[in-house]
């Protein structure tokens, strides 16, 4: 990871950490969607909409629409599950263009979820799973990978942590580049690294702080980014929602391109 993204992670890391030990305590617990468990249907990663965005790096097409879906499945009442999260680009302000959708990433998993047991102030749980995420693009724009990973976490009534270790199931090269079979991007862990880190902390009257950092193992380079969400009025299901994010591979696409890119929109989950 560059010099310039472990110091904006450090900083960010240090204002979490000054919020954890600040903050008055929040009377009543918090269940993350991202460790909810339970039958049938549920949620399990962010799901929201930010229709107001800018990254210079885009050239012309700066401002763009983010939406992302997630939901999970209880499998027969085990304690497996099968997760969908979908993001997209929309570039729904540039009319000359017809307003593409720059690029869109799919990631289907299925996971195992152990049970938890008390630890310290908390309780301690590990996921286990396979993901696949692509952007279902033809040859030359496509981009896909295939993952095992195992993500411990530890959670109290206002607070989670949740790491995951990624292993990248190999592939074989490409022929010629315009091949159909073969690894399309097979340098994709040089900037998205073996690992992810979110932190969340519930702060009083609701508002959340959400921070991700990726690549700190296996990487040079990775991303982080910050989400800050508070409830709107009159509503207890929409948040507003600040994003900070700086780094590589906030899209598939163009995993490769350093990205700094600000929003604000509404969560419909958290």
């Amino acid at each position: 990871m560059s010099s310039k993204i472990r110091l904006i992670a450090s900083a960010a890391l240090f204002l979490t950490i000054l919020s954890l030990t600040s903050a008055t305590a929040v009377a009543t617990p918090f269940e993350f969607p991202l460790i909810q468990t339970g039958r049938g249907l549920t949620l399990h990663k962010t799901m929201g909409i930010l229709p107001f965005t800018y990254a210079e790096e885009y050239h012309g097409q700066q401002s763009e629409v983010i939406f992302q879906v997630s939901a999970k499945h209880n499998l027969f009442g085990s304690r497996f599950y099968v997760a969908y999260s979908q993001i997209s680009f929309w570039q729904a302000y540039d009319s000359e263009n017809s307003a593409p959708f720059r690029d869109t990433n799919y990631n289907p998993e299925i996971f195992y979820r152990s049970r938890e047991v008390n630890l310290g102030s908390g309780s301690l749980g590990v996921d286990v799973g396979f993901e696949h995420e692509s952007n279902g693009q033809l040859v030359q724009l496509s981009r896909s990978w295939n993952l095992l990973y195992i993500a411990p976490f530890h959670h109290g009534d206002n607070w989670l942590a949740y790491a995951k270790l990624r292993y990248r199931i190999p592939e074989e090269e490409k022929e010629t580049p315009d091949s159909p079979l073969g690894d399309d991007n097979p340098d994709i862990t040089d900037y998205l690294g073996y690992s992810d880190l979110h932190l969340y902390y519930r702060l009083p009257r609701e508002h959340l702080v959400h921070l991700m950092l990726r690549g700190y193992l296996g990487a040079d380079k990775g991303n982080i980014s910050m989400n800050y969400s508070l409830p709107l009025p009159r509503s207890e299901d929409s948040f507003l929602q600040l994003r900070l994010f700086h780094g590589y591979g906030e899209s598939l696409l163009d995993y490769r391109q350093c990205i700094t890119r600000v929003g604000i929109g509404i969560m419909f989950n958290r």
